[in-house]
């Protein structure tokens, strides 16, 4: 099973309800993700999951991605992942593949400076769902070279977060197969092979 995730072009106010209307309309989940930092600090985002072999799968998510744009929501990158909470082969080499680590912890507006510079320290920043609100944010942390190093790192992380008395809450682990436009992360989460 594959997520693809869809990020489109910055919406209007005025775009939201039809945005929602068709991601309804094709199965997806409307997101906004806000970065703590970077260029493109707000991202509109489409997400859905997909069986098949991978090669079907970026088709079927470029083929969306046309059919977005039809319908008025520019698509400027397409994800696609695929859950690695357990051991899997390491990353194929090239920039669309590489590991991340999310968590998900409830940080109050008074600590997430804080947190985020805790965070930094291991590679690792902030964002959050702008849909969802609230205090809820997501600690991410990528690694271009295998699993194990990214373990050792969240692992690292995880034992300095916990120092300050804070709790990570649900964790996800992927491996990105698939990523069309590595530059909107950037001055948020660098990639360690970005030019």
């Amino acid at each position: 099973m594959y997520e693809i995730h869809l990020t489109t072009a910055p919406l209007a106010a005025a775009q939201w309800p039809a945005f929602d209307r068709y991601a309804a309309s094709i199965g997806a989940r409307p997101m906004v993700i806000e970065l703590a930092r970077g260029v493109h600090p707000v991202q509109p985002m489409l997400t859905l999951c997909r069986d098949g072999g991978l090669d079907e799968v970026v088709r079927f998510a470029q083929a969306l991605a046309g059919q977005a744009a039809q319908s008025g929501f520019e698509v400027v990158r397409c994800k696609i992942e695929q859950d690695a909470s357990a051991d899997v082969t390491c990353a194929q080499g090239g920039r669309q593949h590489y590991f991340e680590w999310h968590g998900r912890m409830a940080v109050p507006e008074p600590i997430r400076m804080q947190l985020a510079a805790v965070s930094e320290q291991y590679g690792g920043h902030l964002s959050n769902n702008a849909i969802r609100g609230g205090d809820i944010r997501y600690v991410t942390l990528r690694e271009t070279g295998d699993l194990a190093a990214l373990r050792r790192r969240v692992a690292a992380l995880a034992d300095a977060i916990a120092a300050h008395g804070w709790i990570i809450g649900k964790q996800q682990w992927e491996s990105v197969v698939f990523d069309s436009n590595l530059t909107l992360d950037s001055g948020w989460l660098e990639h360690d092979d970005e030019d």
